[in-house]
Protein backbone atom coordinates (compact mmCIF):
# COMPACT_ATOMS: atom_id res chain seq x y z
CA UNK A 1 0.00 0.00 0.00
CA UNK A 2 1.36 3.42 -0.93
CA UNK A 3 0.74 6.21 1.51
CA UNK A 4 0.48 9.81 0.35
CA UNK A 5 0.73 12.75 2.75
CA UNK A 6 -1.56 15.69 1.94
CA UNK A 7 -0.51 19.25 2.81
CA UNK A 8 -3.32 21.55 3.99
CA UNK A 9 -2.94 25.33 3.73
CA UNK A 10 -4.48 27.32 6.57
CA UNK A 11 -5.70 30.76 5.58
CA UNK A 12 -5.81 33.69 8.07
CA UNK A 13 -7.54 37.00 7.57
CA UNK A 14 -5.76 40.28 8.60
CA UNK A 15 -7.65 43.46 9.50
CA UNK A 16 -5.74 46.73 8.96
CA UNK A 17 -6.73 50.03 10.51
CA UNK A 18 -5.12 53.16 9.00
CA UNK A 19 -5.04 56.29 11.14
CA UNK A 20 -4.78 59.69 9.44
CA UNK A 21 -3.05 62.79 10.69
CA UNK A 22 -6.25 64.76 11.12
CA UNK A 23 -8.06 65.15 14.39
CA UNK A 24 -11.44 63.49 14.46
CA UNK A 25 -13.99 62.99 17.24
CA UNK A 26 -13.55 59.84 19.24
CA UNK A 27 -16.96 58.57 18.21
CA UNK A 28 -16.10 58.92 14.51
CA UNK A 29 -12.79 57.07 14.94
CA UNK A 30 -14.54 54.21 16.70
CA UNK A 31 -17.16 54.04 13.98
CA UNK A 32 -14.54 53.94 11.18
CA UNK A 33 -12.51 51.16 12.88
CA UNK A 34 -15.58 49.01 13.32
CA UNK A 35 -16.64 49.46 9.72
CA UNK A 36 -13.16 48.69 8.37
CA UNK A 37 -12.74 45.57 10.51
CA UNK A 38 -16.16 44.23 9.55
CA UNK A 39 -15.53 44.82 5.87
CA UNK A 40 -12.13 43.09 5.91
CA UNK A 41 -13.43 40.05 7.80
CA UNK A 42 -16.42 39.47 5.54
CA UNK A 43 -14.18 39.54 2.46
CA UNK A 44 -12.27 36.39 3.53
CA UNK A 45 -13.27 32.78 2.69
CA UNK A 46 -15.85 31.06 4.90
CA UNK A 47 -15.46 27.50 3.56
CA UNK A 48 -12.72 25.30 2.14
CA UNK A 49 -12.71 22.08 0.10
CA UNK A 50 -9.93 19.55 0.68
CA UNK A 51 -9.20 16.05 -0.60
CA UNK A 52 -8.01 12.82 0.96
CA UNK A 53 -6.66 9.81 -0.89
CA UNK A 54 -5.89 6.14 -0.27
CA UNK A 55 -4.00 3.75 -2.54
CA UNK A 56 -4.72 0.01 -2.48
CA UNK A 57 -2.22 -2.22 -4.27
CA UNK A 58 -2.67 -5.90 -5.14
CA UNK A 59 0.06 -8.50 -5.32
CA UNK A 60 0.83 -8.92 -9.04
CA UNK A 61 0.78 -12.71 -8.50
CA UNK A 62 -2.62 -12.70 -6.79
CA UNK A 63 -5.22 -15.07 -8.21
CA UNK A 64 -8.79 -16.13 -7.50
CA UNK A 65 -8.75 -19.37 -5.50
CA UNK A 66 -11.15 -22.22 -4.76
CA UNK A 67 -10.44 -22.77 -1.07
CA UNK A 68 -12.82 -25.65 -0.31
CA UNK A 69 -15.64 -27.87 -1.59
CA UNK A 70 -17.83 -30.42 0.21
CA UNK A 71 -17.26 -34.12 0.79
CA UNK A 72 -20.70 -35.72 1.02
CA UNK A 73 -21.86 -38.93 2.69
CA UNK A 74 -25.23 -40.70 2.57
CA UNK A 75 -24.37 -43.20 5.29
CA UNK A 76 -25.56 -46.83 5.28
CA UNK A 77 -28.91 -47.70 3.69
CA UNK A 78 -30.94 -50.75 2.61
CA UNK A 79 -30.31 -51.63 -1.04
CA UNK A 80 -33.25 -50.30 -3.11
CA UNK A 81 -34.84 -53.41 -4.56
CA UNK A 82 -38.50 -52.92 -3.70
CA UNK A 83 -41.42 -51.76 -5.84
CA UNK A 84 -40.42 -48.09 -5.73
CA UNK A 85 -37.38 -46.01 -6.57
CA UNK A 86 -35.70 -44.49 -3.54
CA UNK A 87 -34.24 -41.13 -2.53
CA UNK A 88 -31.70 -40.60 0.23
CA UNK A 89 -30.77 -37.37 2.02
CA UNK A 90 -27.14 -36.73 2.87
CA UNK A 91 -25.97 -37.33 6.42
CA UNK A 92 -22.89 -35.09 6.20
CA UNK A 93 -21.49 -32.32 3.99
CA UNK A 94 -18.31 -31.06 5.58
CA UNK A 95 -17.32 -27.86 3.74
CA UNK A 96 -18.88 -25.01 1.80
CA UNK A 97 -17.83 -24.15 -1.72
CA UNK A 98 -15.51 -21.26 -0.84
CA UNK A 99 -13.96 -18.83 -3.30
CA UNK A 100 -11.45 -16.10 -2.41
CA UNK A 101 -10.99 -13.18 -4.81
CA UNK A 102 -8.15 -10.77 -3.84
CA UNK A 103 -9.56 -8.01 -6.04
CA UNK A 104 -9.65 -9.16 -9.66
CA UNK A 105 -12.48 -7.56 -11.64
CA UNK A 106 -12.91 -10.46 -14.08
CA UNK A 107 -15.68 -12.26 -12.20
CA UNK A 108 -15.53 -16.03 -11.75
CA UNK A 109 -17.49 -19.29 -11.79
CA UNK A 110 -17.28 -22.74 -10.24
CA UNK A 111 -18.47 -25.71 -12.27
CA UNK A 112 -18.84 -29.26 -11.02
CA UNK A 113 -19.36 -32.71 -12.49
CA UNK A 114 -19.24 -36.20 -11.03
CA UNK A 115 -18.32 -39.70 -12.01
CA UNK A 116 -20.71 -42.65 -11.78
CA UNK A 117 -21.19 -44.18 -8.32
CA UNK A 118 -18.96 -47.27 -8.42
CA UNK A 119 -17.96 -49.91 -5.84
CA UNK A 120 -14.65 -51.69 -5.38
CA UNK A 121 -15.84 -54.57 -7.58
CA UNK A 122 -16.44 -52.15 -10.45
CA UNK A 123 -20.24 -52.31 -10.26
CA UNK A 124 -22.14 -49.04 -10.67
CA UNK A 125 -25.21 -47.60 -9.02
CA UNK A 126 -27.15 -47.49 -12.27
CA UNK A 127 -29.35 -44.45 -12.93
CA UNK A 128 -28.35 -42.65 -9.74
CA UNK A 129 -28.78 -38.84 -9.80
CA UNK A 130 -27.17 -36.54 -7.24
CA UNK A 131 -29.16 -33.36 -6.58
CA UNK A 132 -27.72 -30.33 -4.81
CA UNK A 133 -30.45 -27.93 -3.74
CA UNK A 134 -30.12 -24.16 -3.66
CA UNK A 135 -27.34 -23.34 -1.17
CA UNK A 136 -26.96 -20.47 1.27
CA UNK A 137 -24.59 -17.81 -0.11
CA UNK A 138 -22.78 -15.44 2.24
CA UNK A 139 -19.59 -13.43 2.49
CA UNK A 140 -17.05 -14.39 5.14
CA UNK A 141 -17.44 -10.83 6.50
CA UNK A 142 -21.05 -9.75 6.89
CA UNK A 143 -20.48 -6.15 5.72
CA UNK A 144 -18.84 -7.06 2.38
CA UNK A 145 -20.22 -4.46 -0.11
CA UNK A 146 -19.30 -6.40 -3.27
CA UNK A 147 -22.07 -7.73 -5.51
CA UNK A 148 -22.88 -11.22 -4.20
CA UNK A 149 -22.30 -14.29 -6.38
CA UNK A 150 -25.25 -16.53 -7.22
CA UNK A 151 -25.84 -20.25 -6.80
CA UNK A 152 -28.78 -22.42 -7.81
CA UNK A 153 -29.94 -26.02 -7.58
CA UNK A 154 -28.13 -28.50 -9.84
CA UNK A 155 -28.32 -32.19 -10.75
CA UNK A 156 -25.40 -34.50 -11.53
CA UNK A 157 -26.00 -37.79 -13.34
CA UNK A 158 -22.48 -39.24 -13.22
CA UNK A 159 -21.81 -38.62 -16.91
CA UNK A 160 -19.10 -35.99 -16.31
CA UNK A 161 -21.28 -33.15 -17.65
CA UNK A 162 -20.52 -29.81 -16.00
CA UNK A 163 -23.08 -27.76 -14.09
CA UNK A 164 -22.51 -24.21 -12.83
CA UNK A 165 -22.53 -24.32 -9.03
CA UNK A 166 -21.36 -20.80 -8.10
CA UNK A 167 -21.07 -17.67 -10.25
CA UNK A 168 -19.91 -14.06 -9.81
CA UNK A 169 -20.42 -11.35 -12.41
CA UNK A 170 -17.60 -9.03 -13.52
CA UNK A 171 -16.51 -6.75 -10.64
CA UNK A 172 -18.56 -8.90 -8.24
CA UNK A 173 -17.70 -11.67 -5.80
CA UNK A 174 -14.75 -9.75 -4.33
CA UNK A 175 -13.36 -11.01 -1.05
CA UNK A 176 -14.22 -14.44 0.39
CA UNK A 177 -17.62 -16.00 -0.41
CA UNK A 178 -19.21 -19.28 0.72
CA UNK A 179 -21.93 -21.37 -0.88
CA UNK A 180 -23.11 -23.88 1.73
CA UNK A 181 -25.39 -26.86 1.14
CA UNK A 182 -27.51 -28.14 4.00
CA UNK A 183 -27.69 -31.94 4.24
CA UNK A 184 -31.45 -31.88 3.70
CA UNK A 185 -30.85 -30.16 0.35
CA UNK A 186 -28.51 -32.91 -0.91
CA UNK A 187 -30.43 -35.90 -2.26
CA UNK A 188 -29.36 -39.08 -4.07
CA UNK A 189 -32.14 -40.61 -6.18
CA UNK A 190 -31.60 -44.31 -6.96
CA UNK A 191 -33.83 -46.54 -9.10
CA UNK A 192 -34.78 -49.89 -7.54
CA UNK A 193 -32.79 -52.83 -8.89
CA UNK A 194 -29.24 -52.47 -7.52
CA UNK A 195 -26.48 -54.67 -6.14
CA UNK A 196 -25.44 -54.14 -2.51
CA UNK A 197 -22.10 -52.40 -2.04
CA UNK A 198 -20.28 -49.25 -0.99
CA UNK A 199 -20.50 -46.88 -3.92
CA UNK A 200 -18.34 -43.80 -4.40
CA UNK A 201 -18.55 -40.93 -6.86
CA UNK A 202 -15.78 -38.41 -7.46
CA UNK A 203 -16.96 -34.79 -7.69
CA UNK A 204 -14.76 -32.48 -9.76
CA UNK A 205 -15.02 -28.79 -8.85
CA UNK A 206 -13.42 -26.40 -11.34
CA UNK A 207 -12.84 -22.66 -10.78
CA UNK A 208 -12.74 -20.37 -13.83
CA UNK A 209 -11.83 -16.69 -13.78
CA UNK A 210 -14.77 -15.82 -16.03
CA UNK A 211 -18.47 -15.71 -15.11
CA UNK A 212 -21.04 -18.02 -16.72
Amino acid sequence: MTRKLMKTALLSGVAILALGLGIAPAAAATSDASSSSSSASSAGPTAQTTTTSADFDMNPDAAIALDSAPNISFGTNITPNGKSDMSYSATTADNPVEVANPGLASGWSVQVNNSAFTDTAGDTLKGAVLSLGEPDVAAANADNPSAAPTAGAIKLDGSGTNAVAFNAAAKGGLGVWDSEYGVAEIVLAVPAGQLPGTYTSTMNWQLNDTPQ
